[in-house]
């Protein structure tokens, strides 16, 4: 099941806000493991399937466009895709996580680039999650397993990481980025 909310006014009632709600399960019916949910300016939503190892594109008000992505570790193909975000210029981003990656689509689902491995170095991921997008195209990915935060430019080059394992400032605890919802 997929719903997205609004806030209603004061409400701290979820199902008083609840805009658009959908339940299919099964491949080519609706995500049947849906996790990361991106919104791109024209309303449209992108949801990662998990479950399908896939993603699906869907109006605002879920009626369902277009899906891309198989199992698999080829360029357009996903293990576990968790994290999605969508740039102001429609790029759609995909925490691919199992292939420890990220993948870069056009907003009809070419695939255009991907970067990172496995691996302990500056640029390479153990469970990357989480994925998000400035308003000017830098892109900060969430790392879960080595507890930190990456940030590179819209085309895969990196530029920094913060964070470490722990509870102190600037520290963390399994950061989970999927669109500021934590496991």
């Amino acid at each position: 099941m997929l719903s997205l909310f609004g806030c209603s006014g004061t409400s701290s009632n979820p199902s008083e806000g609840v805009f658009v709600k959908w339940d299919t399960e099964g491949m080519y019916d609706g995500p049947s493991g849906p996790n990361g949910v991106g919104v791109a300016s024209d309303g449209s939503v992108y949801v990662t399937d998990i479950g399908d190892d896939r993603i699906q594109k869907f109006t605002s008000e879920g009626v369902f466009i277009s899906q891309w992505g198989t199992g698999g570790s080829g360029d357009g193909e996903f293990r576990s895709p968790l994290g999605v975000a969508v740039a102001s210029d429609g790029s759609v981003y995909v925490a691919d996580t199992s292939n420890s990656r990220i993948q870069k689509f056009t907003s009809e689902g070419v695939f255009v680039t991907q970067w990172g491995t496995y691996g302990m170095i500056d640029g390479k991921f153990l469970i990357p999650d989480g994925v998000a997008v400035a308003s000017d195209g830098t892109v900060y990915i969430t790392d879960t397993g080595h507890h930190r935060i990456h940030q590179f430019t819209s085309e895969g080059v990196f530029v920094r990481k913060w964070g470490a394992e722990g509870l102190r400032s600037g520290q963390f605890n399994n950061p989970g980025g999927r669109d500021g919802i934590r496991r």
